[in-house]
């Protein structure tokens, strides 16, 4: 840029070249200053974007190793464990299960009749 602003103070001490042509090159010159700054911010802003990612990157990868480690199985299974015992607490969760367990006595009672009546006709009896 700045050879382009000495050539025009050469043309201009000269004064061999006509008026517009002169007002072009420092168009041009003016433009090439506007362009130059533009990308001067934008490579400042590309700097700072990577430089975020880099530190959320390194945010992220502690995340995924918490998520990974051990100690994280173990809050999911002490979450279970909690969950298993406040239910536990209650007497309808009791009641239910007794339900549930008498549903599957009763069921199996009639299964075992019914597989045994299955296999005697396989053997022929």
């Amino acid at each position: 840029m700045c050879a382009q602003i000495d050539v025009l103070k050469k043309i201009r001490k000269k004064g061999k070249v006509n008026g517009y042509d002169v007002d072009l090159a420092e168009a041009q010159a003016k433009d090439y200053v506007t362009m130059k700054q533009r990308v001067e911010t934008i490579e400042q802003d590309v700097s700072s974007i990577k430089q975020t990612l880099v530190e959320h990157g390194t945010k992220l990868d502690l995340i995924i190793a918490r998520l990974n480690s051990p100690v994280e199985q173990e809050r999911l299974d002490g979450q279970k464990w909690n969950l298993i015992t406040s239910i536990a607490k209650h007497k309808a969760a009791w009641v239910i299960l007794a339900l549930v367990l008498v549903a599957f006595a009763l069921a199996g009672d009639r299964m075992a009749s019914l597989i045994g009546d299955i296999i005697r006709k396989l053997i022929g009896g």
